[in-house]
C-alpha cells in the first residue's frame, strides 16, 4: 500500500503522542553489554558501565533504546515498506546525565518527510523528548528513517537534514573495537526485534547476504569509541551526539573509531576493518570543556 501526499500531511498535522515509560538498572546495563562493553571484565573503567557494584555510569546513546516504546506517525509508517527500511540519521541531545533507572514522560512527532523520487526512496525524520516525572528534561532524540522503497509519492526533497561536514585532515585520533559474531542477537534484547538483523532469509529477501547490525547498535559502538579515546570515560560530558548512517554493518566486524577534535565539537567517523569502508559517517559530539 503506497503512501500519498494526503498520508503525509495527516502525519505532520498530528499532535504529539505522549507516553509514560520506565526503565531500569537492567536496561542500562544490558545496553553498554550489546554495545561491546565489557569484553575485558577487568577493565575497571568498563566496569562502571556494566556492573553496578562498580559504579553507576550511564551511555549516553542507551536513550535510543530507553523509550522505544514511544513512537510517532504510526498510520503512516504502517503503509511504507518496512522490510526495506534502514536507519539514516540520529542526534541525541543530552539535558542531564542519564541515570541508571527513571520513570519519563515522552513526547514524539514526525517532523518530516521527503521525497527523494521513484525508485530512490523516502526519508521520515521524527523527533523525541523525555522528561523525569518531575518535569525536569532529560533528552531529546532525532531520527531519520530511509525507507527504499516509498520513494515517487509527489513529496518534496527539500528542507531534509544536511550533514556535519568532517575536518580536511588525517584524524587526531583512532580507536578500534573489535565486535561479537552474535552482536545483533545481543542488541535485540535491548528492544528491537527487526529480523532484519537476525533472520537470514529475511535479510536476503532485503537484499543482503546475510543479517546486518543494528545501526543504532554502531551508534551506540560509536560513542563508545569517543567515551574511550577522547573522554577517558568521562561520560556526562557529552551533551549532544550525531551521525549519519552510511554503509550497512555486519556483527563481528571491527570498528575503527576515527575522531578530530576543535574546542568543543569531537567530529568523528568509523570504518569497518575488513572491508575498509565508512559505515558512520559526519559524526559530531559536542561535549563540555
Amino acid at each position: 500500500m503506497a503512501i500519498t501526499t494526503d498520508d503525509v500531511e495527516q502525519a505532520l498535522a498530528e499532535a504529539p503522542t505522549e507516553t509514560e515509560c520506565s526503565y531500569t538498572d537492567r536496561d542500562t546495563l544490558l545496553y553498554a553489554v550489546a554495545i561491546g562493553m565489557g569484553q575485558d571484565p577487568l577493565d575497571p573503567q568498563e566496569l562502571e558501565y556494566v556492573n553496578e557494584s562498580s559504579g553507576s555510569r550511564v551511555v549516553p546513546t542507551a536513550a535510543t533504546v530507553l523509550s522505544r516504546g514511544a513512537n510517532a506517525g504510526g498510520g503512516l509508517r504502517q503503509k511504507m515498506n518496512y522490510r526495506m527500511l534502514l536507519h539514516g540519521e540520529q542526534s541525541l541531545v543530552v539535558h542531564q546525565p542519564l541515570p541508571p533507572a527513571a520513570d519519563m514522560r515522552v513526547k514524539s512527532c514526525v517532523t518530516g518527510v521527503y521525497d527523494k523520487g521513484a525508485g530512490k526512496g523516502a526519508l521520515v525524520t521524527t523527533e523525541m523528548t523525555a522528561t523525569l516525572m518531575s518535569g525536569e528534561p532529560l533528552y531529546t532524540l532525532g531520527a531519520t528513517s530511509f525507507y527504499r522503497g516509498d520513494g515517487g509519492f509527489g513529496g518534496s526533497a527539500e528542507g531534509a537534514p544536511q550533514p556535519h561536514p568532517l575536518p580536511d585532515r588525517a584524524p587526531d585520533q583512532t580507536c578500534e573495537l573489535a565486535q561479537r559474531a552474535d552482536q545483533a542477537l545481543i542488541y535485540a534484547l535491548c528492544g528491537d526485534r527487526n529480523p532484519l538483523h537476525r533472520d537470514p532469509d529475511i535479510a536476503r529477501d532485503a537484499g543482503f547476504e546475510r543479517p546486518i547490525l543494528h545501526g543504532l547498535c554502531s551508534y551506540g559502538i560509536a560513542c563508545h569509541g569517543v567515551l574511550k579515546s577522547v573522554l577517558d570515560y568521562d561520560h556526562t560530558r557529552i551533551r549532544e551526539f550525531n551521525v549519519r548512517f552510511s554503509a550497512p554493518v555486519f556483527p563481528g566486524e571491527t570498528q575503527i573509531i576515527e575522531t578530530w577534535q576543535d574546542g568543543n565539537v569531537i567530529s568523528f567517523r568509523v570504518r569497518i576493518k575488513e572491508r575498509d569502508i565508512i559505515a558512520i559517517n559526519n559524526g559530531k559530539c559536542v561535549i563540555t570543556q
